[in-house]
């Protein structure tokens, strides 16, 4: 699914308007009566009292304000919030309507006191402030009219985004409504899917504007929402002449004593999203709880000192290389100098690569060798891991995930998945495609190595980095919504994403 940023949307208006001639005053009516849809669906004999800003957004609340009251199907007043000739010229036409048909409008510089209380006992209130056209933070009178309004019981319905939100950052710009559900017009805003905007957009809605469906697959963007659409067209193929050669050969490289969990739970996620065979390469220490933990998978025991793989493993793994298609290394393989050396061995080969965890950290004295390797490279990493790797610290990276991603993408030449709330996966092209769905239900130890061994095992399966990294991403926050909603969202194990995943299979083959 695209999606826009503030400009990207407003040329898109501009080209509905310039090449197809629709007027914008048509664009707004159907914003509203898709609104008023929404209305009459879920809280029909509710009195909606609808706040309007300045420019468009408050235009469309206007237009609501205009057909609620002529279907008179609920009680609808209008709290205007600027002087008339703040509105926009459509809004202005709106606003002559709603005049002329005698709906009541509060003005909030005149009845300021009168507004306070018509916030309060509101039944619904729609939010129709700013919407994207918000460039600099909200203060004065304003601000405390949000204040008012996120104190407010009532169900709140933000028209475009969130007041507050920026479009394509996600930033709070002073204060930002806190609603429960936002209809969003013809594509959904990039600020929609970042935190801290997702944290106030509440339910996700996509209105559908009138603007001709053409021009919105033409649309220039380089952003995107993994969703389930995407995902089920990403499904490995699963021939019926087959047998586990044809569904590749995975070798992960980890482990260190005292955590040998991780590259347990790794390699059993590889299996379980379908990839044909699986060899754990792991200090000698840990062979034996391998073979116990991960009974489908071949173990490859190597040499170790102190309990971490030594570097003479290097040697014993560049023999075996030529067998596999694919490896996964990092999870818990401990950062010991040792584990560069097998590291270079690694990116020497010409099999597809994916590095996680600690695996990071042997990898960062590489890093200007990624461009020039044909082979692909995913890599993982948390905040704290990518603050290692790209020198930038984990504040500024938490503030700017996109920017800093898709710097580190293209930079190096390889595909860049930040875990954070909604999982970002940056490419070398510069898309950015960011996870629809997530759950702080997996925000435990052990969930991160679940999610390498999903996307390693769909790398197996002749699959492009980037199409393996989104069905990853997709398949573990999907299983965990699932997980949640089924036993809350405290008792979620990393290791119940591996037995259930195969619920967020069926349901993309179900609908492919």
């Amino acid at each position: 699914m695209k999606l826009a940023t503030k400009r990207e949307m407003n040329q898109l208006d501009q080209d509905a308007m310039s090449q197809y001639g629709i007027p914008s005053l048509l664009l707004m009516e159907h914003a509203a009566y898709g609104v008023f849809c929404y209305l009459m669906e879920e809280h029909q004999g509710k009195s909606v009292t609808i706040l309007c800003g300045p420019g468009n957004n408050g235009g469309d609340g206007l237009a609501l304000a205009r057909i609620l009251y002529s279907f008179k199907k609920v009680q609808v007043q209008v709290v205007l919030l600027v002087e008339e000739e703040k509105l926009s010229s459509d809004g202005k036409v709106y606003y002559t309507i709603c005049e002329k048909l005698g709906i009541p409008i509060y003005r909030y510089l005149e009845e300021m006191e009168l507004v306070w209380e018509l916030i309060e006992e509101a039944q619904v209130l729609v939010d129709a402030i700013f919407g994207t056209g918000l460039t600099r933070p909200i203060t004065g009178s304003f601000y405390k009219v949000i204040e008012k309004v996120n104190a407010s019981s009532a169900f709140k319905v933000s028209v475009d985004i969130p007041s507050g939100i920026h479009p394509d950052t996600a930033d709070v710009l002073g204060i930002a409504v806190e609603a429960d559900c936002t209809l969003t017009f013809q594509v959904p805003k990039v600020g929609q899917f970042l935190y801290p905007g997702i944290a106030h957009r509440g339910t996700l809605r996509v209105v559908d504007i009138g603007i001709p469906k053409e021009l919105v697959s033409k649309m220039s963007c380089m952003h995107y929402a993994i969703d389930e659409d995407m995902a089920k067209g990403m499904l490995p193929d699963r021939p019926i002449r087959s047998n586990k050669g044809t569904y590749g050969k995975v070798l992960m490289i980890g482990g260190q004593v005292g955590m040998g969990g991780a590259i347990c739970l790794a390699s059993k996620a590889v299996m379980k999203v379908g990839a044909g065979l699986v060899t754990i390469a792991v200090p000698n220490a840990l062979a034996l709880l391998t073979q116990q933990k991960v009974t489908e998978a071949i173990t490859l025991s190597l040499p170790e000192r102190d309990g971490h793989l030594d570097e003479t493993a290097a040697t014993i793994l560049k023999e075996h290389m030529m067998q596999y298609s694919t490896i996964g290394i990092g999870p818990g393989i401990g950062r010991s100098g040792m584990i560069q050396k097998i590291m270079e061995v690694v990116l020497e080969s010409d099999k597809s690569i994916v590095v996680d965890a600690d695996g990071l950290y042997a990898l960062k004295p590489y890093l200007n060798q990624l461009k020039a390797r044909k082979a692909p490279i995913i890599i993982t990493p948390h905040p704290g891991e990518m603050s290692y790797l790209s020198g930038e610290s984990i504040a500024d990276i938490l503030a700017h995930p996109v920017e800093s991603a898709r710097s580190f993408s293209e930079r190096y030449g390889i595909a860049v998945v930040l875990k954070i709330e909604r999982m970002i996966v940056a490419v070398p092209d510069g898309s950015i495609y960011i996870n629809s769905r997530g759950h702080s239900a997996i925000a435990k130890g052990g969930a991160g190595d679940v999610l390498t061994g999903f996307i390693t095992g769909l790398l197996a399966q002749n699959k492009q980095p980037v199409s393996a990294a989104l069905l990853g991403c997709y398949l573990h926050a999907d299983t965990a919504c699932s997980l949640a909603r089924l036993k809350g969202s405290y008792s979620v194990l990393p290791s119940d994403l591996i037995e259930h995943v195969g619920e967020s299979f069926k349901g993309l083959e179900n609908k492919h």
